[in-house]
């Protein structure tokens, strides 16, 4: 089981990253609410559909009786994604990468002190979380003072990209923990994907028609939003539910560390980024730090054996 969550995980974590890439370079040329209205149209109609042909009387059951659990994750999807998409637009995608889920690890601690039904982490992993959200800190800062792979942004942009990265790292954590929730209710996975959309679509809608711009999409834009819609948002968000799945909030969270390597290795893809030593300095941090968790997690497990 937790082999197969991680194995998910990376996964998500490559598409994710290559994800995290294209939409940073898209949004350049198209309306961020648009990306994000047609991203979540697509996968909110699609696991609709089926979750209403395969069992409609059991789905609106478990949204009655939990019903403020569908809210919730409704509010975190809508920060989560979000943030992220505002924040690609105006940040390094490296640091997104890092900042979005760098923090996941520390913010679970706090949030799952509160959560009776989550489990428990370790003091090692408490460690490393904390020392990860410093980095992230650190991170963060030099995105603020230009010095990242992209400074061609005004410092106001700079102030919303960091604002978005970190209210997307909220809903990240709050995501996880939520997912958990309805699945120890008996949710499936299409089930939770079929009505985490909605406030997120409805307030893309009132947006976009607030601001007198059109639903339409240029004929030379209808392929790279396919691609984008397909194969980088429909893919991922079933990747990342079956990962939580099978895997715990605090152990998810530091799997998802893996994806600002995939970015960084990415993201000079798009001409826009230059090379960022504060970026590099900070994934080569992240990644001793997973390598003493992991060493940790072989130690302890031979221990349990040997007893």
């Amino acid at each position: 089981m937790k082999k197969t969550g991680v194995v998910l995980g990376l996964l998500f974590c490559f598409i994710s990253a290559a994800f995290d890439v294209y939409v940073a370079f898209l949004t350049q040329a198209i309306s961020t609410l648009l990306v994000i209205f047609y991203c979540f149209v697509s996968s909110g109609v699609l696991f609709l559909a089926y979750t209403l042909l395969k069992d409609k009387a059991s789905l609106l059951f478990r949204i009655k009786r939990d019903m403020p659990l569908v809210v919730l994750a409704n509010v975190s999807v809508l920060f989560n994604w979000g943030g992220l998409f505002y924040a690609l637009r105006y940040l390094e995608p490296a640091v997104v990468g890092v900042a979005s889920v760098a923090c996941g690890p520390a913010l679970t601690l706090v949030i799952s002190a509160f959560d009776k039904e989550g489990g428990r982490a370790g003091r090692i992993e408490t460690v490393i979380s904390y020392l990860v959200l410093l980095s992230v800190g650190i991170m963060l800062y030099n995105s603020f003072v230009g010095d990242s792979g992209i400074s061609s942004n005004s410092q106001e942009q700079r102030v919303l990209g960091i604002v978005s990265v970190v209210v997307c790292a909220l809903g990240t954590v709050l995501y996880t923990i939520v997912s958990k929730r309805l699945f120890s209710r008996a949710w499936a996975v299409h089930e939770i994907l079929a009505t985490r959309n909605i406030l997120m679509i409805v307030l893309c809608v009132v947006l976009i028609l607030n601001s007198g711009a059109s639903f339409g999409v240029s004929s030379s834009l209808v392929v790279p939003m396919l691609i984008l819609v397909v194969v980088g948002h429909l893919l991922p968000v079933y990747l990342i539910q079956k990962t939580i799945f099978h895997l715990s909030a605090i152990h998810v969270s530091l799997v998802l560390l893996t994806l600002p390597v995939f970015t960084l290795a990415l993201q000079y893809l798009d001409s826009r980024v230059e090379f960022s030593a504060p970026s590099m300095v900070a994934i080569i941090i992240i990644v001793l730090l997973l390598g003493v968790l992991a060493l940790y997690k072989v130690n302890e497990a031979r221990r349990v054996r040997n007893d």
